[in-house]
């Protein structure tokens, strides 16, 4: 008798099942894709919170003059703050809304760079005046933007008053928003 005859033939293993994917790792899973959705919206806001102030920084290495500080100054004001509030702005009072929206102890150290340059933003200045002017300015970008939440500005002596929650908004977020209500009031 032959052995081979006697092998029976290759059994193969039944297929494997599909089971679904038990649910605590599906909670997993969408737990990741929530906590990885939030981390860009928060890491987009705070690129895009900071994206003026950079702009600032940079403009400020090229100004020349006194007004073109000034100027540099109230657009990066207008990118952080309401514009009803520091739009008309100017000399003394726009000295002491940065001033007051500064931590306490920067503020003196701005107020002696600064001096009488809000007040003599027109008026031909030695170089010396024009870098410690700049000086001043790149100290207040650095320390006050982008301002709390929280803040409220109420500087009585100045009449200087900004609402509790400051708006952050982007240039484009805010001239969306003019262009609907500007829209909406023309229909």
């Amino acid at each position: 008798m032959d052995p081979l005859a006697q092998l029976k033939d290759i059994h193969l293993p039944g297929n494997v099942h599909n089971y679904p994917i038990a649910p605590g790792w599906w909670l997993i899973a969408l737990l990741l894709l929530a906590l990885t959705i939030f981390s860009v919206i928060k890491l987009r806001s705070f690129l895009r919170t900071r994206k003026a102030k950079k702009l600032a920084l940079n403009q400020l290495n090229n100004a020349n003059d006194n007004s073109t500080v000034v100027t540099i100054l109230k657009w990066t004001l207008l990118q952080y703050f309401p514009r009803q509030h520091v739009a008309q702005l100017s000399g003394d009072n726009l000295s002491a809304f940065l001033v007051s929206t500064l931590p306490e102890k920067q503020r003196d150290i701005f107020e002696q760079l600064s001096a009488n340059s809000f007040s003599n933003v027109y008026q031909k200045q030695v170089s010396q005046d024009i870098t410690d002017f700049k000086q001043a300015v790149t100290l207040w970008v650095n320390q006050a933007l982008p301002p709390k939440k929280d803040l409220a500005i109420i500087n009585n002596n100045a009449g200087i008053n900004v609402p509790k929650p400051l708006i952050e908004k982007s240039s484009n977020e805010m001239l969306t928003t003019e262009a609907t209500k500007i829209g909406g009031a023309q229909s």
